[in-house]
């Protein structure tokens, strides 16, 4: 009878946190993985996707939603207070700010690191011909293909193609990048490394990558930047709208740091890079 009840007062007790745990949404995106992309079955996954879930997972007051959307759509519903997360955001509290005065950062605070991205240029082997570990200086007059939205390469790239002392074409993907290199459209691309690495692998499996046998070799020309991927919070009308966003956030700081601590992390990782 003893331990009827205390099953019953178990299941009770675990109904009642699932029914009060408050719903969190975090905007995001599905274009790039291992990162964060859909499955063969639709499903929502990726080492950002999966580091949140388990850390979210062992916050019982919490229960977690994303909302997927274009990542510049992402950073506006951020920025006007309307999105209570955005997932993964590299650091840019010195200049993603606010549009009124005085300026701030729309997005702060932002979580302990959860993933470091390495930012490459790749290019076609031919166009390196000579040595080009300048960046971006020692690129001009090549032709680049870029991910639509994606802001990795930097103001100093900007401005020379600004100047048009580099070439740009813009598309919808990481993946996309890949066919332009491959058909000699374009010279040389800039992309986290892990994702363009995973799409080539994925495009010699299902041999669509051998279908563009033009004899291009692609190579590593060099590494711009490295930087780590958050979760960041909006701090426009965040009290009003996210009065649970202080609780939150200290929370899944917790989780993350136990995360890491465990090896529990590197596990997630290994399971979309091996």
């Amino acid at each position: 009878m003893t331990k009827i009840v205390l099953s019953l007062l178990t299941y009770i007790f675990s109904f009642s946190i699932a029914f009060s745990a408050e719903k969190v949404e975090i905007y995001t995106y599905d274009v790039l993985p291992p990162l964060a992309f859909k499955n063969s079955q639709g499903k929502l996954t990726g080492v950002y996707v999966e580091i949140i879930k388990t850390a979210v997972s062992r916050m019982p007051n919490y229960d977690v939603k994303f909302n997927v959307v274009p990542w510049s759509r992402a950073k506006e519903e951020t920025k006007s207070g309307k999105a209570f997360a955005i997932l993964p955001p590299y650091f840019h509290a010195h200049d993603w700010l606010t549009d009124a005065e005085p300026k701030r950062p729309y997005i702060w605070p932002y979580s302990l690191p959860l993933f470091t991205q390495y930012d490459v240029v790749i290019c076609n082997q031919e166009a390196l011909y000579k040595p080009r570990v300048n960046f971006p200086y020692d690129y001009q007059g090549l032709r680049f293909v870029m991910w639509r939205g994606d802001g990795r390469a930097g103001s100093k790239f900007d401005e020379l193609v600004a100047d048009n002392k580099i070439k740009v074409q813009l598309v919808k993907d990481v993946k996309s990048t890949i066919p332009f290199l491959l058909k000699r459209r374009a010279d040389c691309t800039i992309a986290s490394k892990l994702p363009f690495a995973w799409y080539v692998k994925q495009l010699k499996k299902t041999g669509e990558y051998q279908k563009y046998d033009t004899g291009v070799i692609l190579e590593e020309a060099e590494i711009i930047s490295s930087n780590e991927g958050y979760l960041g919070y909006t701090d426009v009308d965040a009290e009003k709208n996210f009065p649970y966003k202080k609780d939150f956030s200290i929370k899944f700081d917790i989780e993350i740091y136990r995360l890491k601590k465990s090896g529990k992390i590197q596990e997630i990782v290994s399971k979309f890079v091996d």
